[in-house]
């Protein structure tokens, strides 16, 4: 059925690795037909320089990518994107890198770009997830976005459901549905098991409570396999495995193109 990925990385973000073509062998023998690369968009001023490729290294990435388009035509279809974040103050840098590929992904790691600190992959406080949720939503009303990665990240490291994540939950489902605008089931947390949630565990993402909330609104959803290494796209079970954790609940998947 998800014979497509749109969400590939490159060693340029510096924490992935392989090359574009080994991306490309490696989809093309677990039988995709479309190909999306999307790795962290560059940024002309970031004071982490561990999350996203360099802003000299955007040219070459797509020339890199647009030469496996045309070499490996015949077999596959493949296209250029970028995840990025959305920071009100530098939207129209986004703007102008935007125009240079064929899609942007909204990937909302940052409340603000001002050291590792401030990332979601910890515990948040209440304010912190409220404040991600109105990022989210900011964002997809700006209409620069295909889709939304992993709507979920932000319960990485938390140890409750609060009615704080519940909020960000409804607000970033029915922001998403109004605009009609595809949110992601990541698989990528299966890949780090599950982790204690109170009395019980749960993967990641995606995280189930988050997406019980989630399922209530008319929303299209998309799997990223948010692949980090090209062998990731070759372990087609943890699409299995994301999807049965999601079981029961009302979501309904893209099942075709949406380039």
């Amino acid at each position: 059925m998800f014979r497509f990925n749109y969400h590939t990385h490159t060693y340029r973000c510096k924490h992935a690795s392989g090359t574009d073509e080994e991306y490309v062998l490696a989809a093309i023998e677990a039988g995709y037909s479309i190909l999306g690369f999307s790795d962290h968009a560059p940024y002309r001023d970031f004071p982490s320089d561990r999350s996203h490729m360099d802003i000299e290294q955007l040219d070459e990435y797509i020339a890199s990518i647009d030469a496996l388009k045309e070499k490996y035509k015949d077999q596959i279809e493949i296209h250029v994107g970028l995840e990025t974040e959305y920071f009100p103050w530098n939207h129209e840098e986004r703007v102008e890198i935007g125009k240079k590929v064929e899609y942007l992904l909204l990937g909302q790691h940052y409340s603000d770009p001002v050291g590792n600190e401030v990332n979601y992959f910890k515990i948040n406080t209440d304010e912190e997830m409220l404040q991600y949720g109105k990022s989210v939503c900011e964002a997809l009303d700006t209409g620069m976005f295909r889709y939304l990665c992993h709507p979920d990240v932000v319960m990485n490291r938390q140890e409750a459901f609060t009615p704080a994540c519940g909020e960000v939950a409804h607000m970033i489902a029915k922001k998403a549905s109004e605009l009609d605008i595809p949110v992601e089931v990541n698989v990528r947390g299966v890949a780090k098991g599950r982790k204690p949630f109170g009395e019980k565990e749960y993967y990641f993402y995606p995280h189930r409570p988050f997406w019980e909330i989630m399922a209530q609104y008319p929303l299209r959803c998309i799997v990223g396999i948010d692949a980090h290494r090209p062998e990731d796209l070759l372990e087609t079970e943890l699409v299995d495995e994301a999807l049965n954790e999601l079981s029961g609940l009302d979501l309904k998947f893209i099942d075709e193109p949406i380039m």
